[in-house]
């Protein structure tokens, strides 16, 4: 991958993000995977083997680490 944003063209770090993904109606928090972060727009850009990671992850028969409550909000109902 570039090490270019394609946004603003600021020079991309590698960093471990946390990633929010859904999948089949149902929410995982995936923490410490690799990407490509732009700290001039914060753009995140995550490279083929980070999304087989997720994918992996998600459909695979490992344990996750914890479980955690979220709540949730809903931006219609705000005064």
């Amino acid at each position: 991958m570039n090490d270019e944003c394609l946004y603003c063209k600021g020079h991309l770090e590698e960093r471990l993000v946390t990633r929010f993904q859904e999948f089949e109606g149902r929410w995982y928090i995936i923490e410490n995977l690799p990407a490509l972060v732009c700290p001039q727009c914060g753009a995140t850009f995550y490279t083929p083997e980070a999304h087989d990671r997720v994918v992996d992850l998600i459909t695979g028969d490992g344990e996750p680490v914890r479980m955690e409550s979220v709540a949730v909000m809903d931006a219609s109902k705000a005064s």
